[in-house]
């Protein structure tokens, strides 16, 4: 499938719905959370939870963003349009994580 017809594909769906795959139930680590990834040759690739660590990335990333002093809303943005969203922050770190970036995500205006 090209990018083209992909997104062709999703242009009438709600852009707010969690994009998995292989699932018809929408549940489990079917769903996609990384953004695209490009390769050399411009093809891209989608991952989900079941292709790597996810709890480890979320540490390491959170952990280079402090010592980074990376502004904290553009880190979160940042991690919002990679797929990191509050939600994925609260079921593979901690509850207390994924409410703490929700509450600043949704007093900022970060979707």
């Amino acid at each position: 499938m090209k990018v083209k017809e992909l997104i062709r594909q999703l242009e009438g769906y709600d852009p707010e719905a969690r994009v998995y795959y292989g699932s018809h139930m929408g549940k489990g680590d079917a769903e996609i959370l990384t953004a695209f990834r490009f390769s050399h040759n411009g093809d891209v690739i989608l991952e989900d939870a079941s292709q790597f660590d996810v709890e480890n990335e979320l540490r390491e990333m959170l952990e280079w963003y402090a010592n980074e002093n990376y502004d904290e809303a553009d880190a979160y943005q940042e991690m919002v349009d990679r797929g990191y969203t509050p939600e994925v922050v609260a079921r593979y770190l901690s509850e207390e994580k994924g409410k703490a970036m929700k509450e600043y995500c949704d007093s900022h205006g970060i979707a």
